[in-house]
């Protein structure tokens, strides 16, 4: 989460009434954000008129961004604050009038890292298996995520062939901000580093084969695009054992995340 802590809503002009912009940051998952790897950015204000330079605007996060964490026992442990702090802005000049309305808004980038884990039924037939077996070939699984903005959703598996199971999972913004390609600071300048992805899927078998993805050993990774929000990644597995079992598969998507938070105050005439 992001939010202003103790915003003033109302300052002086003339110089006369330095203010401080706080920014409180909580990790609300279960993922660590490293220090260097989150930055908040200030904008709504000309930095001069506010005693200001454009780099004293944006800064990383003074400490690493701890995440939800559970203990021995299972109770979970809420991850403790940051505070990003921009000191000293004063607004020097004098105004015409007797106040004047500012929009101060905190856009937060940061890589972020989801983590999913599923089951593969495999069958020693997969086109005419036995009842009452181990697990069932055609059917919606169970996936579990880690907290995450971006969830891997809508996990499907269905037999493809004699020797081939297959599957799709859907990838899907479940956050209210915006998604950037993994470390390149939320930037809406290049277009292609909208609303990517770095996904890698593992199955710990060979012969794993995904629509858009690179094979690597035992899975697939690649960049896949959320069009609208999410994208649906189609994956075949060949399948060379004989047997009945079910096989864990790992999933993990890797993103840059933008939020945005703004408030407004107000700067009033000293009358001096």
């Amino acid at each position: 989460t992001l939010e202003f802590q103790n915003l003033r809503k109302d300052v002086f002009d003339g110089g006369s009434d330095p203010f401080d912009v706080v920014v409180r940051i909580q990790n609300n998952g279960e993922a660590l954000v490293k220090k260097e790897d989150v930055r908040i950015k200030l904008s709504g204000v000309n930095p001069t008129e506010f005693a200001q330079t454009d780099a004293q605007l944006s800064k990383t996060a003074p400490d690493d961004i701890i995440e939800i964490r559970k203990d021995a026992q299972g109770t979970v442990l809420q991850s403790p604050p940051t505070f990003v702090e921009f000191i000293g802005f004063n607004h020097k000049e004098k105004l015409q009038g007797a106040t004047a309305q500012f929009t101060i808004r905190a856009e937060e980038c940061y890589v972020y890292k989801t983590r999913a884990v599923s089951k593969l039924c495999v069958r020693e037939d997969l086109l005419k298996p036995s009842p009452n077996g181990i697990c069932e070939l055609n059917e919606d699984k169970t996936l579990f995520n880690s907290g995450a903005p971006v969830q891997f959703t809508n996990f499907k598996e269905s037999t493809r062939a004699k020797d081939k199971v297959g599957f799709t999972v859907d990838v899907t913004n479940a956050g209210s901000g915006l998604i950037f390609d993994k470390v390149s600071w939320c930037d809406r300048i290049e277009r292609k580093n909208q609303d990517k992805v770095y996904v890698t899927i593992t199955t710990g078998l060979s012969g794993l084969q995904c629509t858009g993805l690179d094979s690597i050993a035992s899975g697939a990774q690649g960049y896949v695009t959320l069009y609208g929000g999410s994208k649906t990644i189609s994956c075949t597995q060949s399948i060379s054992t004989k047997s009945d079992f079910e096989q864990l598969i790992n999933m993990e998507a890797v993103y840059d995340y933008e939020q945005t938070i703004q408030d407004t105050i107000a700067v009033k005439n000293s009358g001096q």
